[in-house]
This record gives C-alpha cells, sequence and structure tokens, in this order.
C-alpha cells in the first residue's frame, strides 16, 4: 500500500513521480499509464503462465518414475540458471531478515515497514523497500525462465523454485495492493502444488528405500 494523501488531499505513491497523477489529462500521462497498465498486465500474465509450467513439471515428475537427472539435455542451462537463482534469492532473503521478517510474517512486516517510511521517512528503510522489489522483479524472471525447461529430473530445484514462489507471492501483493486477490490466490495455488510435491518426493524415497532393501536381501540370499 504505497499510495496516500498529501496535506493538500492529492494521492500520491511512495515509488512514483508525483506530477504524473496530478494532471490526469495531460497526453503524456495518459500515455505513462497505458504503458504501465500493459506492463502490468503482461507481468500477470507471465507469473500465471509460470505457475502453470510448474504444476505441468510436477505433473511430469509424478509420471517419470526414477529417472535421473542426467537424462535431461538441458542440465548446463538448468544448472546456469538455477546459480542465478539461488544467487538472487540469497540477497532477496538477507533483505527480508534486515527488515525483521520471520517466518509467515512477511506481508506483515513489509506493510509496517511502507507505513512506517510514509510518516518517519528514513534513507535505510526506503532503500531496503526499493532494492526488494526489482530483486523481486529478478526472481520471477528466473523462476518463469526455470519453468519453461523440463526439469522433473531436478526434484529438488523443483520443490526450491515452488517455494520461492510462495515467498515472492506474498511480497507482491503488498507492492501491488490492486493486485493482492491475485497474489493471495497465487500463493494459495503454489502451497497446495508445494504440498504435492512434497507428498511425491517422500513417496519416491519410501520407494528407492524399499528397491535398495530388496537389493541387500537378494545379495544375502546369494
Amino acid at each position: 500500500m504505497t499510495k496516500y494523501k498529501n496535506k493538500f488531499g492529492e494521492v500520491t505513491d511512495l515509488f512514483n513521480t508525483p506530477s504524473l497523477l496530478e494532471y490526469e489529462e495531460d497526453s503524456e500521462s495518459l500515455e505513462w499509464y497505458s504503458f504501465e497498465g500493459s506492463d502490468r498486465i503482461y507481468e500477470l500474465s507471465r507469473q500465471l503462465r509460470t505457475f502453470l509450467n510448474y504444476k505441468s513439471v510436477v505433473i511430469r515428475f509424478r509420471f517419470s518414475g526414477s529417472q535421473k537427472e542426467e537424462n535431461n539435455p538441458n542440465k548446463g542451462q538448468i544448472i546456469k540458471y538455477e546459480d542465478a537463482l539461488f544467487s538472487l534469492y540469497l540477497r532477496y532473503a538477507t533483505l527480508l531478515k534486515r527488515i525483521g521478517v520471520e517466518k509467515g510474517t512477511i506481508a506483515e512486516k513489509i506493510q509496517i515497514l511502507i507505513e512506517k517510511v510514509k510518516t518517519q521517512p528514513n534513507d535505510l528503510d526506503i532503500n531496503f523497500l526499493k532494492e526488494i522489489k526489482p530483486l523481486g522483479g529478478e526472481l520471477w524472471k528466473n523462476l518463469h525462465i526455470l519453468s519453461e525447461f523440463k526439469f522433473h529430473y531436478h526434484p529438488r530445484l523443483l520443490h526450491m523454485a515452488i517455494k520461492i514462489a510462495c515467498v515472492l507471492s506474498s511480497v507482491e501483493g503488498v507492492y501491488f495492493l490492486y493486485f493482492s486477490d491475485f497474489y493471495s490466490e497465487l500463493k494459495w495455488s503454489y502451497l497446495q502444488l508445494e504440498k504435492e510435491l512434497s507428498a511425491l518426493l517422500c513417496s519416491n524415497e519410501d520407494e528407492q528405500f524399499e528397491i535398495k532393501k530388496k537389493k541387500r536381501q537378494v545379495r544375502i540370499l546369494e
């Protein structure tokens, strides 16, 4: 919720230029509104496609059995984006910890910080907020690129990517308040997907254990 009223009763935005909001009939302002609106709709559409891609990857993993990662022809590219994803998320998680985020308090802490900088401007707090926002955008891009690969051979990476998407959905709902319902639904969907994948991983581990157990029994009989 970055919008608030100034002393003239006009709506301003913490992160955008106020003058753009004061002259609604100006042609340049209308063009800016159109561009920002289109850009946001495109981003929401891509984030939805990202989720559907991950859903598809989980389905592939469910029916792929115990195939190995080496079977994936895109392994090199996947590792490249995996490294970028973890590097970005390390910085992102560090920033969240610096503003006091704990488990389950992401949206609440960012909301409190936004309210705080409106009444008690602090360069450090504002810089945290401004850095978190673009980092989130970069993480979404990397998540989307990964989702385009058939990386069901990399279940641990898949699991981590889905968990990162859950965190991003919590944060985006605060930065883009008008789309909070969208991000709330998106987070819920990712949480359900994460539960589904966790159950599959546990099932596969149990299956592998049973296979190894039978092999050991065969060796004993021999």
